[in-house]
C-alpha cells in the first residue's frame, strides 16, 4: 500500500510548495512575517519532497537523513534571511518612507511624488558616509495570474539601490555581454549582466544612444537624454574607472531624476545595499564639478568630498574577517568578489562533496584491508537492471541501469535492511550471501574488493570538483587578461 501512495506523496509535496508560493505572493505586500514563514515552509516542503523522490527511486536510505535535515536547514536559512534583513533596517536607523529617488512600475521608473505610488516589497533609506542612500526590494514585471506571481517569489525578487544627486537629465549606462570576447572569454559575467538587466526597470523617457570613445563604446552602451549632460559625465578619469572597475563590468549605473541607481538580482540585504552604495559613492566622487549648477549641486559636492569610500571605511566591522581579505584578493586578481550568502553556499557544496567523497572512498579503502565487518545478507528482492539501448550509425546509447539487491542483516542484535547495487553475480531471492560493512558511518555494503574499487574511482570526481570549488573560491588564478598585462610588463 506505501508503495502506490509513494507517487502521489510527491506529487503532494509539490502542490503543498506550489500553494505555499501562492501565499506568499499574496501576504507580500501586507505581512512581512507571514511572507517569510510562507517562503521558508515551501523551501523546506521542495527540498522534503525532491530527498524523498531520491529515497524512494534509489530506494536507498543513504539521502533519509537528508530529508529531514536538509529541509529544516533550508527553511531556518529562509527565515534567518528575513529576520536579520529586519534587524540591520532598525540596526542602521532606516526609514520606510522614502523623500528621494524613483520606484519600479512594470518595467519603468516613477517618481516618488507620483500620486498612484506603485507597490514594492520593502524600502529602506538612511545616511552613510553623508550620502542619503535607498534600498527599495521589488518584483520583477507584473504578475499576471497565479503562476506568474509563483514564478515572481522564485526568481524575480531584484533590488534598486540608489544614492540622492542633484536632479538632472537621463543617462543610461550599461554593460555589454561578450565586451571583452574574443580576447577574454566571460561567460559568468555575462550571465550576471543578463540577470542583473533581466529585471532592471526603464527610465520613463525616450533615450538616445550615445557614443564617444571606441573602446568605451564596445563594452559599454550609453542612452540619455541629454547627450552634452553625457559627455559632461563621461570625462577620461571616469571612464577609465568604469572600464577597470570589476563592479562596473557587471551593472548598470542610471542617472535618474534625483538619484543614480543601479539594480541586481536578489533580495535587499545589507551587504548588496552597502557594496552597492559604495560604488556609487566612489563614481559620485570623481564626476566633473561642473556637472550641475544648483545650491543642491554645491552641498552634494561637499558631500562627496568629506566621504570615505574605502573598503574598511565604508564597511567599519560589518564586512568580516574572511570575506575582507578575500574579495581584497580576488579583486587583485581581476575577479568578481563574492557575497557572503554566496560564500556560504559554495563553502557548503564544496564541504559536502568533499566529506561525502573522502567518507565513500575511506571506507573502500579500509574493506580492501580487510577492515570491514563480515555479515550475512539475506536477499529479499532484486533487480537485474537493464543493458543500455543503442541504435542508429552513431553508436549513441540511451537508458540502462544498474542491477540492485535489497536484503537484510544482523549485527549487534539488530537487524538492518539495505539496498546497496551489485556488481558480482546476482544471487536469487531467499539466498544469503557474505558482505562487507564498511567501518565508517554510514557502513555502506561491499559485496567485493572490485565493488570497493568501483567506489572509489566513482568517488574521484566529486571530490575533484569539490576541492575545484574551494580552489576557484579562496584561491583564484589571476584572470588571462591580468596574467597578459603582467607578461607584457615584465617583458618591456
Amino acid at each position: 500500500m506505501a508503495a502506490l501512495l509513494e507517487p502521489w506523496y510527491i506529487v503532494g509535496g509539490y502542490v503543498l510548495t506550489l500553494l505555499l508560493l501562492m501565499l506568499a505572493s499574496r501576504f507580500e505586500n501586507r505581512s512581512v512575517v507571514k511572507t517569510a514563514v510562507c517562503e521558508a515552509l515551501s523551501i523546506a516542503a521542495l527540498f522534503g519532497t525532491t530527498l524523498y523522490w531520491l529515497t524512494a527511486g534509489t530506494e536507498s536510505s543513504g539521502p533519509a537523513i537528508g530529508w529531514v535535515c536538509i529541509p529544516i536547514a533550508m527553511a531556518g536559512f529562509a527565515a534567518w534571511r528575513v529576520l536579520r534583513q529586519r534587524f540591520w533596517i532598525r540596526r542602521l536607523g532606516a526609514v520606510e518612507e522614502p523623500t528621494f529617488g524613483v520606484l519600479p512600475r512594470q518595467g519603468r521608473t516613477v517618481a516618488i511624488t507620483e500620486p498612484d505610488r506603485p507597490r514594492t516589497r520593502r524600502t529602506a533609506e538612511f545616511d552613510h558616509q553623508g550620502h542619503q542612500l535607498l534600498g527599495v526590494e521589488y518584483s520583477s514585471g507584473a504578475p499576471d495570474g497565479v503562476l506568474d506571481s509563483v514564478a515572481n517569489q522564485v526568481d524575480g525578487i531584484y533590488t534598486l539601490v540608489e544614492m540622492r544627486v542633484p536632479a538632472g537629465p537621463t543617462l543610461v549606462i550599461s554593460p555589454r555581454t561578450k565586451a571583452f570576447e574574443p580576447e577574454h572569454f566571460t561567460p559568468l559575467e555575462d550571465a550576471k549582466i543578463t540577470r542583473n538587466q533581466a529585471g532592471s526597470p526603464k527610465p520613463g523617457e525616450e533615450l538616445a544612444a550615445f557614443e564617444l570613445d571606441p573602446d568605451f563604446d564596445r563594452r559599454f552602451s550609453v542612452t540619455t537624454s541629454d547627450p552634452e549632460f553625457a559627455r559632461q559625465v563621461l570625462t577620461g578619469e571616469v571612464r577609465e574607472m568604469i572600464m577597470t572597475d570589476l563592479w562596473f563590468r557587471v551593472h548598470e549605473v542610471v542617472f535618474d531624476r534625483d538619484s543614480m541607481w543601479t539594480a541586481e538580482a536578489g533580495g535587499l540585504t545589507e551587504e548588496r545595499m552597502l557594496g552597492n552604495g559604495r560604488r556609487l559613492a566612489m563614481l559620485a566622487a570623481v564626476l566633473s564639478p561642473s556637472l550641475w549648477n544648483s545650491a543642491e549641486a554645491a552641498e552634494f559636492r561637499r558631500v562627496t568630498a568629506r566621504a570615505e569610500t574605502s573598503y574598511d571605511a565604508w564597511y567599519g566591522k560589518r564586512a568580516g574577517l574572511i570575506r575582507t581579505k578575500l574579495n581584497r584578493r580576488r579583486e587583485a586578481l581581476d575577479r568578481q568578489p563574492v557575497t557572503s550568502t554566496s560564500l556560504a553556499m559554495r563553502s557548503l557544496i564544496a564541504a559536502v562533496m568533499i566529506v561525502s567523497a573522502v567518507l565513500a572512498m575511506s571506507n573502500s579503502v579500509l574493506v580492501m584491508n580487510g577492515q570491514g565487518t563480515e555479515v550475512d545478507l539475506k536477499v529479499t528482492w532484486i533487480d537485474r537492471g537493464a543493458a543500455p539501448v543503442c541504435r542508429g550509425s552513431s553508436g549513441k546509447c540511451t537508458g540502462g541501469s544498474a542491477a540492485r539487491v535489497r536484503g537484510t542483516y544482523v549485527l549487534d542484535g539488530s537487524t538492518h535492511t539495505s539496498t546497496t547495487r551489485w556488481s558480482e553475480e546476482m544471487p536469487e531471492v531467499g539466498d544469503v550471501v557474505k558482505v562487507q560493512l564498511g567501518p565508517l558511518w554510514w557502513s555502506p555494503i561491499f559485496e567485493s574488493g572490485r565493488a570497493a574499487q568501483g567506489v572509489i574511482f566513482t568517488c574521484l570526481f566529486p571530490l575533484l570538483f569539490g576541492l575545484l570549488i574551494v580552489k576557484v573560491t579562496y584561491w583564484p588564478r589571476a584572470s588571462r587578461r591580468v596574467r597578459k598585462t603582467r607578461e607584457a610588463l615584465a617583458t618591456a
